[in-house]
């Protein structure tokens, strides 16, 4: 059995993934499997898959947003291993990263879920996601602000923080068995803080590898006016979902708040174009909320729909099948 499984979910992917897969290729002396999950619009990945050992190829029946494309890879097989690492397709490799994180998960069972320091493309400045996470630790925080060039060697190899990106997140299979996988009702953006929250309340810690770096683009999938704009708008819903599930000390209470005071100061803000989410794009997110009200401000209706989920993928089986082969390897290896 692969010790780690690394899932890319791969959409109109062309541009990326032959730098994404070759770099990791190279720098990663770890040893695992690569599942790409053809999620669309990636015309060159038969030509890849010939060229690329220990890689293998999952099709979606339909194109999937950025948390199905990857539970449909996890209950695929994605979950056959140790560990598993969520890789986006627009990373790049330019030191064994990957296998520093392992080094700190196999020091502390206690963590679940860990990230690399994480650069832009370039290597010219911090990923603003990663700065963002980031912000939690105040040492690191202070330090990453002097630039990439900045010695983060005096600090903790792993820094503990509430939540990080699945720019290229690895998580310890047995945690994902207990949290969960990514929650749908997101799509994409804010899942990743989602489940790291669940990650957190199973008992695990999550946080970041100060020990390797790796180089994130950050929205290749957004390619046209259109894509922006479905950016923009999951981005400002999944806001107030991630909000009224983690932040809120009430649903109703913080809802109520949020309608009388925050989305009109923010609804001004994008009709008068001093926001980076479009008015366009913040009054369909609205929408969006409103269709799914009962299950936001219930946490029982929403417990409720997370769990006929898991049913309806066939989570629970997957869980069984995998608590059997880890129990079948501790045998054989007595």
């Amino acid at each position: 059995m692969d010790e780690i499984t690394v899932i890319v979910a791969a959409h109109q992917g062309d541009p990326w993934l032959k730098c994404c897969l070759e770099s990791l290729e190279v720098v990663s002396s770890a040893d695992s499997k690569i599942m790409i999950v053809d999620n669309g619009g990636n015309e060159k990945l038969l030509e890849l898959v010939n060229a690329t050992e220990d890689l293998s190829t999952i099709a979606t029946p339909w194109t999937m947003p950025f948390s199905e494309a990857n539970n449909f890879a996890l209950i695929n097989g994605g979950m056959d291993s140790e560990y598993i690492c969520f890789l986006n397709q627009d990373t790049v490799s330019r030191e064994d990263w990957l296998s520093a994180c392992l080094d700190v998960m196999k020091q502390d069972e206690h963590i679940g879920a860990v990230i690399p320091l994480i650069e832009n493309y370039d290597g010219t400045a911090w990923d603003e996601a990663f700065l963002t996470c980031s912000r939690a630790d105040p040492a690191l925080n202070a330090r990453v602000r002097e630039g990439l060039k900045v010695s983060v060697d005096d600090l903790p190899a792993f820094i503990e923080v509430p939540e990080i990106t699945a720019a290229a997140m690895v998580v310890r299979t047995e945690a994902l068995k207990k949290a969960g996988p990514f929650d749908p009702i997101y799509g994409s953006y804010y899942e990743d803080y989602d489940l790291c929250r669940r990650i957190s309340s199973a008992g695990y810690k999550v946080g970041i590898c100060t020990r390797a770096r790796v180089g994130h683009f950050g929205g290749s999938a957004t390619t046209n006016r259109q894509a922006f704009l479905r950016r923009a708008r999951w981005i400002a819903r999944n806001r107030i979902i991630y909000a009224a599930r983690w932040k809120w000390k009430s649903r109703i209470g913080g809802f109520l708040k949020y309608i009388s005071w925050e989305m009109p100061r923010n609804a001004a803000r994008a009709a008068l174009g001093r926001s980076a989410i479009p008015f366009r794009a913040f009054l369909r997110a609205h929408l969006d909320l409103v269709s799914i009200l009962p299950r936001l401000l219930s946490a029982h209706r929403d417990k409720l729909a997370w769990s006929c989920y898991l049913r309806d993928i066939g989570w629970l089986a997957v869980v069984e099948q995998r608590s059997v082969q880890t129990s079948q390897t501790s045998s054989a290896t007595r």
